[in-house]
């Protein structure tokens, strides 16, 4: 399926780190990493661009044609929909990313997930007081 355009979901929360985001989506409890491609790809989204302009945009970042990128950004795409990290929708502001001047050699993109601290991430401290002893329980 062809989306024309996609939003980062208001459910997670991310943060970039030089050449990573770091992405927690709180209702899965899953983290991830995405770096590289993965971290242009993200830039581009969060920037608002529709799957064709985050094609060119990542054209001048690795200097190589738009078919050569096609199939793994797809691919990509549909992997961060399927986590629930991106929607199909309109975004409210689109902004160009800004771009390395020196092209850097192309790796599809992958998406690093970890599920280790679901427990943690999905703990609801706040709904899991006892009625007797309140929260935080005083010792």
């Amino acid at each position: 399926m062809i989306v024309n355009q996609y939003i980062v979901s208001p459910a997670i929360v991310s943060e970039n780190f030089d050449n990573e985001v770091i992405i927690v989506n709180m209702s899965r409890g899953h983290y991830y990493s995405l770096r590289d491609s993965s971290f242009h790809v993200w830039q581009g989204l969060e920037s608002g661009l529709s799957p064709e302009a985050l094609l060119a945009h990542l054209t001048s970042i690795y200097g190589v044609d738009t078919e050569t990128l096609r199939q793994p950004i797809s691919h990509f795409l549909n992997q961060l929909e399927a986590e629930g990290l991106i929607l199909e929708g309109i975004p409210v502001n689109v902004n160009s990313p800004s771009i390395s001047l020196n092209p850097q050699p192309f790796t599809p993109p992958t998406l690093e997930v970890y599920t280790d601290m679901a427990d943690l991430l999905a703990l609801d401290p706040i709904h899991d007081v006892s009625p007797v002893e309140g929260w935080p329980i005083k010792k």
